[in-house]
């Protein structure tokens, strides 16, 4: 039987691909530690599942709270 067109398989593979060389070229740029959380959330607040974006950009800002905790008692 031959199959004609691309299976959906083939089509997420393809957008899997396309999303590691988005990444590889955003990594390109030299981003710090920072910058890269501040990319994950904006990019989550575009999500349309509404849920899964507030966990990531909740998840993002503990992150961030934790690092500056951190400085402060260093800082002491």
């Amino acid at each position: 039987m031959k199959k004609y067109g691309k299976t959906e398989s083939d089509i997420i593979t393809e957008q899997k691909i396309q999303c590691r060389e988005i990444v590889s070229e955003i990594l390109d740029f030299g981003v710090s530690e920072i910058q890269k959380q501040q990319i994950i959330k904006l990019i989550s607040l575009e999500l349309e599942n509404t849920e899964l974006m507030r966990k990531i950009s909740h998840l993002i800002d503990e992150c961030e709270e934790d690092h500056t905790d951190k400085k402060i008692l260093t800082l002491e």
